[in-house]
């Protein structure tokens, strides 16, 4: 609450730049006697700083501001204009002490005194804050947005009792109202005082007993109290007078989900979604909370969809609705429906990218790389300063074998690229190794792989990749097997990297540990995994390990059918192996 108001006051704060209340602010709190010349001067060059400074010529208002001090240095306006300038160009400590200087000659003016509450208030310190306000009630007794404020101030420094005295304040000043009522019972929960929360509930009942929420409200607050039987009569009794009224369904879920009722509990939430009386706002938050279990419904597939349908129909501008339809539609793997659900989403507002996301993920999952590249292009049109789209993008550009232009694509996206998204950056720098390897340039490969693992030591697919190609490159087996051994020790049933591991130690003459860790390469194989490459590994660490000869070109024959046709592998099998 106090967020928005206080958004008000700095909206206000403006008409102090009126040059009739400016020369009341000015001449208010005149400390020092001058003379007629003098004040001619000195308000000559504060209007001039105040025009400077709308202007947003800093600089030049500082000077003409420092002329005024230099005049009369016990002005509070223009101190409290030099604290304002100073907090625009950023300097907060010296906008404190200007601003300190301003309610200290003149702890009346209600304007300085918010705008100092202001600044430390971003700085979040909360007993400056109530200092500040606290003086103010001695001055503004009756003014309301004291005591907002001080109930704000107290809630954060966690001194709820006072928060509680703040909302009594203002409760006399305006009367019982529904947010101060609110705010109380919150309070109250907090200082494990609950029966002195749901009297400030009963109070809001009292005074207008046809406002059928604050029922309700009382009926949720028994559900959270563990007394459903007192929550359902409240309930029965809201929908005698209001049969229709969707928040008592809403509410009545919880009730059936209270009881183990799911069914009835889903029944509830269906009546209420379906209601032109439940608020869109309500209706969507109700969908997020409930869309996994709509979708994985499978006995009301058909009601569930028909609701979803009803309410994009109903609220086509709506953007979360068509979100949460497409995210049941996924559920069901209808992707194409739910792509159409997400470009809905991007007609509606192009600047979500988690929406452009979940497109590009679609398409991932279906390996559709020329789509990315129209998505990506798409994304980059709207949103140009993420450096995720120019990620997937390269992505799709390599695996459609332009390595040229992921390369130019990652190194477009390396700068946009901020300080907080170093994995990302890692990442960024690994597909770069990965593409001056595919250019046979080793050196500017493992360049960047190093930089990678400088940034996100813990980037394991990077460690893995690495280590691989340091094995075929054999120039320092011992830091590649360090490598890989970290690798499997994080996740040690994946095949990629237990195969890694198992060719670096026979690349060092390793064969029986070698053996081990293929064997177990083999036997993680995923289905949607190529086998190819680990069964002709398996194949050459049998010929040089174990001497079965026989079992070796049956690997390499299965490498070969699952695809991997290489010269280099026909030619073992066709020769039967090659001289030990």
């Amino acid at each position: 609450m106090f967020k928005k108001y206080y958004l008000c006051l700095l909206f206000l704060i403006p008409l102090i730049n009126c040059p009739a209340i400016l020369k009341k602010a000015v001449h208010a709190t005149r400390k020092i006697e001058l003379t007629d010349s003098s004040k001619r001067q000195f308000d000559y060059y504060f209007y001039q700083g105040i025009r400077q400074k709308d202007n947003q010529q800093f600089d030049q208002a500082l000077e003409t501001f420092q002329m005024c001090l230099a005049i009369d240095s016990l002005d509070a306006g223009v101190q409290s204009e030099m604290g304002i300038l100073y907090a625009l160009i950023g300097f907060n400590d010296q906008a404190i002490k200007y601003l300190e200087k301003a309610i200290h000659i003149d702890p009346a003016n209600w304007w300085y005194n918010v705008r100092l509450v202001s600044m430390y208030t971003d700085l979040k310190n909360w007993k400056r804050c109530i200092e500040i306000v606290e003086n103010l009630e001695k001055i503004y007794p009756k003014k309301e947005e004291v005591y907002t404020m001080l109930a704000s101030f107290y809630k954060e420094s966690k001194n709820y009792s006072k928060a509680i005295a703040a909302y009594d304040k203002l409760e006399s000043l305006n009367g019982i109202n529904e947010s101060s009522s609110f705010e109380k019972f919150q309070l109250y929960v907090q200082l494990n005082k609950p029966q002195k929360g749901i009297a400030e509930i009963d109070k809001l009942i009292k005074k207008y007993p046809t406002e059928t929420r604050y029922k309700v409200l009382r009926g949720d607050i028994f559900i959270q109290q563990k007394q459903p039987a007192k929550a359902f009569e409240i309930y029965q009794n809201v929908l005698k007078d209001d049969p229709e009224n969707p928040y008592v369904y809403v509410s009545l879920s919880e009730y059936y989900k209270s009881i183990n009722q799911p069914a009835k509990a889903m029944e509830s939430i269906v009546t209420a979604l379906k209601s032109d009386q439940l608020d869109v706002e309500t209706k969507v938050s109700v969908l997020g909370q409930y869309v996994e279990k709509f979708a994985q419904d499978s006995t009301k597939l058909v009601e569930t969809e028909s609701l979803f349908k009803l309410l994009v129909d109903r609220y086509p501008l709506e953007e979360q609705v068509h979100g949460y339809y497409a995210v049941f539609l996924m559920y069901q793997k209808r992707n194409a429906e739910a792509l159409s659900e997400l470009e809905t989403m991007i007609n509606i507002n192009p600047k979500n990218d988690q929406t452009w996301i979940k497109i590009i993920q679609i398409y991932i999952g279906d390996k559709n790389f020329k789509q990315i590249l129209v998505t990506t292009n798409r994304a980059i049109e709207n949103l140009p300063k993420m450096p995720v789209w120019y990620f997937y993008r390269g992505i799709a550009q390599y695996q459609l074998a332009d390595y040229q232009g992921a390369l130019i694509t990652f190194q477009k996206g390396l700068p946009l690229i901020t300080i907080d998204q170093g994995e990302l950056k890692s990442d960024f720098y690994a597909q770069i190794a990965d593409i001056y390897y595919k250019f046979e340039k080793k050196d500017s490969a493992f360049v960047n792989y190093e930089a990678s693992l400088a940034i996100n030591p813990k980037n394991i697919m990077v460690m893995n990749n690495y280590a691989y190609y340091l094995s075929l490159d054999k120039s320092d087996l011992k830091k590649a097997e360090k490598m890989s051994a970290k690798t499997v020790e994080q996740e040690p049933k994946n095949s990629t990297y237990l195969d890694t591991y198992a060719w670096i130690l026979y690349q060092e003459g390793n064969y029986s540990l070698a053996k081990f860790y293929i064997e177990r390469a083999v036997d993680n194989l995923k289905k949607e995994e190529e086998p190819g490459v680990v069964l002709e590994h398996y194949g050459d660490i049998l010929w040089m390990g174990s001497k079965d000869d026989a079992k070796a070109l049956e690997m390499w024959k299965k490498s070969y059918d699952a695809g991997n046709k290489t010269e280099e592998l026909k030619k073992k099998i066709d020769s039967k192996g090659w001289k030990r």
